[in-house]
């Protein structure tokens, strides 16, 4: 906290002056200002102030004890500015008041002028109202440091304040801030907690001596990555960003540092640079998981509580909640039937995602792996998946006793020829068979089958060239992986595989941020990848701009792309229209300035491109 009063506040205060005199017709000279509610109508907002910061947890009690050691009077008032509870030196809330500061009184502006209360609440930050800062002259006599509570959404829950006779202490004032700064710290760092229990928890805090009284902050983050929610105190810790603009943004765009990361560092603490020299501290805290319940309790009948997916499938599921939902469900299908059919086009991470699953479970678990695309409609290799699935039967006995299951994993499974459809048809009918039989230790015998396919299995068994008996085994727990048009944050995903590609921060322009919702990629993550590999070997300063994609498009051109969307949420603040103006600048980026070359780039002639440099007045930057 840089000062006790800011030019900001000072001019709010202005501001409320002038609203006092111009709008509401206040006099400065009114005899007895403050409105009281009666008891009956206080009691109820007691209650609710009570239930909205998350119960009786003592945070007022401390307060209290603290301002009446110091002669302070404790003010504790709902989002209407209407007291709730009084605390001060040898009294409660149920007295009479302190000062004629009394339970019950309303300290709306638009009643009792400028006011600590009224003005906490309006600004919503700190404000410290000094005595001669009151609009009412009987209030002059005292100083009012008001600090607004917020519930875990940044939501006002009302305003805790500190009352005193006015000494023109600067140490007075700077002390009942930060006191009470404190205090609606741990209250919105409570509510928090509870609001985000099922996110991954960082706590954001400064390093350096400038900050050793700086609160830290919250950040939660989902399993695809994205923050979903922040403490207000962020905008201290990140030097103005405040928590309704970190909402829905990348966490790895924010901190320049993947979330997954920070579970596998040391003691899950991580200190990165900051903008002003000083340091950023990042510590990890995973969700809550529930105690284990005791056999002899019943299970309970609530909804099940929503698992955080292990960091490998956080990646896979980077900038898209319903890939990260398609991820859970086939983590949970493989755990409860042994069985999981992925489907979903080439590149959307089928066989990325099997590896992680069994990665996941058991890293050192045996795995059979056969392309079924490979095999030909013939004995010998029919023979050959025979004796792929022996070999992992003899392998799963040979591991009894180490709670290690083996898994056979059919990529293309929609490619098996007809005659090994057979033999694959009556190993699954014998794994039915033995679905509810276990080992001597209690543990499933079966092994586990993972097929996937590129193309939809109902289609290749009504075209007649899949059996529709296996195809009903298979497809018992089957996982759709969405294509990359059909997820949420293309661009999020994007710079996480720049970042992979380069082990930088890569930033993308306005265009590019556009272009990358809008074009198809039939390819999925694969032509993304390409694309932005064959972009980063043009762009300059690691920021990748449309000319740059436009270069390195696979599959389609990039001008064919710009005319609708094609991911599931396009941006709210789309740039429909590349500019000419835009594009040569960006050329010239690329070419270091190079007229020659961006000319060339461009597909101009250099008269051209020098006639466009006059008509737009662009100048080379000195």
């Amino acid at each position: 906290m840089g000062g006790f009063i800011t030019s900001n506040q000072t001019d709010a205060i202005a501001a409320s002056w002038d609203r006092c005199a111009r709008q509401y017709n206040l006099r400065h000279d009114t005899g007895r200002p403050i409105m009281r509610l009666q008891s009956s109508e206080v009691a109820p907002r007691l209650e609710q102030i009570v239930e909205s910061t998350g119960g009786r947890q003592g945070f007022f009690q401390h307060l209290a004890s603290v301002a009446g050691e110091i002669g302070h009077c404790l003010v504790v008032t709902d989002a209407d500015g209407v007291s709730v509870r009084i605390e001060h030196s040898g009294a409660t809330s149920g007295s009479d008041g302190w000062n004629g500061i009394a339970l019950g009184s309303c300290w709306d502006e638009r009643l009792a002028g400028t006011n600590g209360v009224s003005m906490a609440l309006r600004t919503g930050s700190a404000v410290t109202v000094r005595g001669a800062d009151h609009y009412f002259s009987t209030l002059r006599q005292f100083a009012c440091t008001g600090v607004p509570i917020l519930d875990a959404n940044g939501g006002m829950i009302g305003a805790i304040n500190l009352v005193s006779v006015d000494r023109g202490n600067r140490a007075d004032y700077l002390f009942g801030q930060q006191l009470l700064a404190k205090t609606a710290h741990r209250i919105q760092r409570n509510l928090f907690e509870k609001e985000f229990n099922d996110a991954m928890l960082v706590t954001v805090s400064r390093g350096g001596r400038d900050h050793v009284l700086s609160d830290d902050a919250l950040v939660a983050v989902n399993e695809a990555g994205m923050i979903i929610g922040a403490t207000s105190t962020v905008s201290i810790c990140l030097d103005g960003a405040n928590a309704a603009s970190l909402k829905g943004q990348a966490f790895e765009a924010i901190f320049s540092v993947d979330s997954n990361r920070l579970v596998n560092v040391p003691e899950r603490v991580l200190s990165i640079p900051g903008n002003h020299g000083a340091n950023v501290n990042l510590t990890v805290a995973l969700p809550k998981t529930a105690a284990p319940q005791r056999v002899s309790k019943p299970l309970s009948s609530g909804p099940a509580r929503k698992r955080r997916l292990p960091p490998s499938l956080q990646q896979l599921a980077t900038g898209s909640h319903s890939m990260a939902a398609a991820c859970r469900r086939a983590q949970a299908m493989l755990e409860n039937t042994a069985m999981l059919h992925l489907e979903g086009e080439t590149g959307t991470g089928k066989s990325a995602l099997a590896a992680a699953l069994l990665q996941t479970d058991a890293p050192d678990a045996p795995v059979f792996d056969l392309d079924c695309a490979t095999l030909g409609d013939c004995d010998a290799d029919t023979d050959h998946l025979r004796r792929v699935i022996e070999q992992a039967r003899v392998v799963s006995r040979m591991s009894y006793g180490n709670a290690v299951r083996t898994t056979l994993v059919f990529d293309n499974v929609d490619e098996l020829p007809r005659a090994s459809q057979a033999e694959l048809r009556r190993f699954l009918n014998e794994q039915e068979e033995h679905r509810h039989q276990t080992d001597d230790l209690g543990q499933d015998s079966r092994l586990r089958v993972v097929s996937t396919s590129r193309k939809p299995l109902i289609d290749a068994v009504n075209a007649g060239h899949f059996r529709d008996d296996l195809f009903y085994l298979l497809t018992g727990s089957k996982v759709f992986l969405p294509p990359l048009r059909m997820r949420e944050h293309p661009e999020v995903l994007a710079q996480a595989l720049c970042a992979q590609l380069t082990g930088r921060n890569v930033t993308f322009s306005a265009e590019a941020k556009d272009a990358l919702c809008r074009l198809p990629f039939h390819g999925n993550v694969r032509e993304m990848r390409g694309a932005l590999q064959n972009a980063l070997a043009t762009a300059q300063d690691n920021r990748i701009n449309l000319l740059d994609l436009q270069q390195s498009a696979i599959a389609a051109p990039l001008s064919t792309a710009i005319l609708a969307p094609a991911c599931a949420t396009a941006p709210a603040n789309l740039v429909p229209v590349y500019d000419e103006r835009s594009m040569i600048l960006d050329a010239l980026s690329n070419s270091r300035w190079n007229v020659s070359e961006a000319a060339r780039m461009l597909g101009m002639g250099r008269a051209t491109i020098n006639r466009k440099l006059k008509l737009y007045e662009i100048r080379r930057p000195t």
